[in-house]
């Protein structure tokens, strides 16, 4: 998908946006996560900035024909439940001879509702010495974007604790499904 035409899709619908930070690698979290909708809405976002993430998707997502659309959207397949070594495999990523790569990470692990939300981000982003950049969708207003970097400092609960407070307030797709347990 092209820029401009990612651009033009957000003003016809009425999408306000922000630019994306001038940064060559980092996690981004994304949330509110309620629907599949959402991967949609966060690729054109990203199309318009002229970017190309990376995003982890559970792989019962990838049977045929949109395991293979997936793929090429930049998708790679998650084996949930069980240890996989997703965290390091997720740090190799970013050692990689890329001059620009961008993991996309729903912090909350599921589209159902969950105060529990999953801590690889930070470890995935403390590992590999790159920022977390909080991306969020809000659907009630039809705003998207980037909210900024999250700070690292302090423990996995501690930085979870404040990325949870930068989604207050925010509906995702499907408004009773998305909790950060600040409302």
């Amino acid at each position: 998908m092209g820029k401009t035409f990612a651009k033009l899709y957000l003003k016809i619908f009425s999408w306000d946006y922000n630019d994306f930070p001038d940064v060559d690698k980092a996690v981004v979290t994304m949330a509110p996560h309620t629907s599949m909708r959402d991967f949609i809405l966060g690729k054109i976002y990203f199309a318009s900035q002229g970017r190309k993430p990376t995003v982890l998707i559970k792989k019962e997502a990838f049977f045929w024909p949109f395991g293979y659309i997936l793929k090429k959207m930049g998708g790679i397949p998650v084996h949930r439940g069980r240890k996989t070594g997703l965290t390091e495999q997720s740090i190799e990523f970013f050692k990689e001879e890329r001059e620009r790569f961008y993991l996309i990470i729903t912090p909350e692990g599921t589209r159902k509702k969950t105060k529990n939300w999953k801590k690889g981000c930070i470890r995935i982003a403390k590992a590999a010495n790159v920022p977390i950049i909080i991306g969020f969708l809000d659907c009630k207003n039809r705003k998207m974007g980037v909210k900024g970097l999250l700070d690292l400092e302090g423990n996995e609960m501690q930085v979870m604790e404040r990325l949870k407070k930068e989604y207050k307030g925010l509906q995702g797709i499907h408004k009773d499904k998305f909790e950060t347990g600040y409302e």
